[in-house]
């Protein structure tokens, strides 16, 4: 039978957004400036799970089409409360259960995700602000000049004028 099938499936995915969630918890403390290399561990965890969650949805994508068809009138895809309508007792209330918990871990994800994202863009704000105050301070002591760049009057970086001297 299928449903028991897609319930250790809904199982797999809820176990795997929960390591999702304790990623993004690391991830979150990763975020800074001293913590560069445990940053890079944390998204080559987070990539391999990524990959686990697309493995999940190609082995429930075949399930939930069978399902469709054998319980859906037009053979449109179901959604799970929709199934658990149509199919035996004990699996409805299972089938609810699971993607209750389902959803909840997911909403707790994304919160976390989007909250972490909010982290880097001013990670990476705050870095860009830094470099350009850096480069801004640092003087150019260069001897060619880079094109465009209008040459200061002799010495004075004020771009005054020239001294002249009335003897040679």
């Amino acid at each position: 039978m299928k449903i028991p099938t897609l319930l250790a499936i809904l199982d797999e995915e809820t176990a795997c957004y929960q390591k999702m969630e304790k990623i993004l918890s690391d991830e979150e403390e990763s975020i800074s400036f001293s913590k560069n290399a445990r940053f890079d561990e944390v998204q080559s965890e987070k990539n391999a799970l990524l990959l686990k969650f697309q493995q999940f949805e190609e082995k429930r994508k075949p399930i939930v089409d069978a399902l469709s068809e054998k319980y859906a009138a037009d053979g449109k895809p179901l959604t799970i409360s929709q199934l658990a309508k149509l199919v035996k007792p004990p699996y409805g209330e299972k089938l609810l259960g699971r993607a209750n918990r389902l959803r909840s871990i997911i909403g707790s994800v994304q919160e976390k995700n989007s909250r972490n994202q909010l982290l880097i863009h001013q990670y990476l704000d705050l870095t860009k602000e830094s470099l350009k105050l850096l480069t801004h301070l640092m003087e150019d002591d260069s001897v060619y000049q880079r094109p465009g760049i209008r040459h200061a009057a002799a010495g004075y970086h004020c771009g005054g004028g020239r001294l002249i001297r009335g003897s040679v």
